[in-house]
């Protein structure tokens, strides 16, 4: 079952196409790996399906509920979360209290420290907590955590919300190896829950996570397929052929 649909998207800055007719349909409960160079229009996309931006013309349906041209707030409202490449936690405040602030409505996070804890907020910490590994780290100040760390955080502040949809920007940037193990993992463990689209350049941590990849170029579709079938693929060689990864 197709969750999100974008249907012939165009994005123009001036006169510069940055996306060009792109269509994507993403199944429910997989994780799909956006790649391609730097400027192929993994970012772009990723902004036009959150709202970041709004595009030049085509259509992005989520659960048949069009939400083309809708603002970040509407469309994150309607079950899209995105963590992006560079970690943005509450440095100053404990694990636990940036999981309280992204749970609540309430946006001023220091307004949020002196509420009562919302209904369903332990639970919910208890299930993120675990599944993040960061369940010991609770009472830590956020700008104590390792990179990796910091980034788990930010990625369950994303799902205290309960996403549909949950969009990474290069998850793996500058962690070490046995972070990057632990993530593996951890995504490995979300996608049985949730639906992901992933935006990645270390193709080695793709074929440990990916169900679908999905090869864009110069801001068009490319390819789909399961790794194997992308590295075989004539067109992906063609295109990418002397270039060091994907």
């Amino acid at each position: 079952m197709g969750v999100l649909e974008i249907h012939n998207l165009h994005k123009s800055f001036g006169g510069t196409h940055v996306i060009n007719d792109f269509s994507l349909d993403v199944t429910e409960l997989t994780l799909c790996c956006l790649v391609g160079p730097n400027g192929a229009g993994k970012t772009t996309t990723m902004d036009l399906i959150t709202g970041r931006q709004k595009p030049t013309s085509g259509k992005i349906v989520l659960r048949n509920d069009d939400i083309t041209g809708l603002g970040e707030h509407e469309i994150a409202q309607r079950g899209i979360g995105r963590k992006f490449q560079v970690p943005a936690v509450f440095r100053e405040l404990s694990v636990r209290q940036n999981f309280e602030v992204s749970y609540s409505q309430e946006v001023n996070p220091f307004r949020n420290m002196f509420r009562r804890q919302p209904a369903g907020f332990k639970s919910r910490l208890d299930e993120v907590a675990t599944l993040t590994g960061l369940k010991d780290r609770l009472d830590v100040e956020a700008g104590f955590l390792s990179h990796g760390e910091t980034q788990w955080l930010e990625i369950g502040m994303v799902l205290m919300q309960n996403p549909a949809i949950l969009l990474l920007d290069e998850p793996v940037a500058g962690m070490t190896e046995s972070e990057i193990e632990k993530t593996i993992v951890f995504l490995n463990q979300l996608k049985k829950n949730h639906t992901l689209i992933v935006v990645e350049h270390d193709m080695s941590f793709v074929r440990e996570i990916a169900d679908v990849v999905t090869v864009m170029h110069m801001g068009s579709f490319l390819a789909q397929g399961k790794l194997s079938e992308i590295e075989n693929n004539p067109k992906v060689r063609e295109v990418y052929l002397g270039e060091p990864e994907i």
